[in-house]
């Protein structure tokens, strides 16, 4: 059994854009999660988290709640309010403790109300901050022919912004059987003709040479379905305006290859005759 496989048996599988993986399916990575959710929902959450923390210090504050001096407003437990006090560092009731017990609670609340405070503001500016994958994929590869062809793998942008000294790589993943009966996952360096440029605006398409140094030709489409191959492409860059790094990657299975097609052209003039690049025709492909 290949080692794909073994994986897939035991419920777990490849993601097609793992920088895509949906923020639901991150719930062992809490402060990915957080990330990755949509603003309604973190808004959500950190009040949830906020209220959580609140009502853990009430429950124990509940336990000395007659050693809290002072005037409870709105009705509401005194524990519940000297508790929000103390997590958020203010003074809007004046409820003190009397006793030590009520002190050093308090003081654990304040502490908790700091990390607490801190960690969901560095994650709002860390969303803020953050760079959304601006990259699209085509949805197939083409190869021309195996016999001294091309593969070939596009991307588009709309962002507006550009990418600065810009890099590509493109990898085939398979299972090789090192031994009878042992299986492990290699990696394959594929040469472009194309490793980089400049300055990215709002396409690029890598071409890999299938020629004799090819893995692609050298296996052949079967046999690479057969070892559970897949291709990741990586595009690495800088963007213009902050400075961030920026790097994207995607992953084709060898379903995803198309034998005997090239991409159609993106690229068409205006009634003035200028160039226009159409991210619309990115999965257009025409018959070689």
């Amino acid at each position: 059994m290949s080692l794909l496989s073994k994986l897939k048996h035991h419920g777990r599988t490849i993601q097609q854009d793992s920088q895509h993986t949906p923020w639901y399916e991150l719930w062992r990575q809490p402060l990915a999660l957080l990330i990755r959710m949509p603003w309604p929902l973190f808004f959500l959450a950190m009040g949830l988290i906020y209220l959580a923390v609140v009502l853990v210090f009430t429950a124990i504050l509940s336990f000395d709640q007659k050693h809290l001096i002072g005037a409870a407003t709105m009705a509401l437990p005194r524990p519940f309010l000297f508790a929000v006090d103390a997590f958020f560092a203010n003074g809007f009731d004046a409820i003190v403790p009397d006793s030590l017990f009520t002190y050093l609670v308090g003081v654990v609340d304040m502490i908790a109300g700091l990390i607490t405070l801190s960690t969901l503001t560095a994650l709002v500016f860390s969303r803020l901050s953050s760079n959304d994958m601006p990259l699209r994929f085509s949805r197939h590869l083409c190869i021309t022919s195996l016999d001294k062809g091309h593969l070939f793998c596009r991307f588009v942008t709309s962002d507006p912004s550009q990418w600065l000294n810009v890099s590509y790589s493109l990898t085939l993943i398979l299972d090789d059987e090192v031994e009878p009966g042992v299986w492990q996952r290699r990696t394959r360096s594929l040469a472009l003709l194309n490793g980089g440029t400049p300055q990215l605006s709002q396409t690029a398409t890598l071409t890999h040479p299938l020629d004799v140094n090819s893995p692609i030709q050298h296996f052949g489409i079967d046999e690479l379905k057969r070892r559970n191959a897949v291709l990741m492409p990586l595009v690495e860059g800088v963007d213009e305006i902050t400075g961030a790094g920026l790097l994207q990657t995607h992953l084709y299975r060898m379903a995803d290859v198309l034998s005997g097609r090239r991409f159609g052209n993106l690229v068409s003039e205006d009634s003035q005759g200028r160039k226009r690049v159409d991210i619309n025709r990115l999965n257009q492909v025409v018959p070689v």
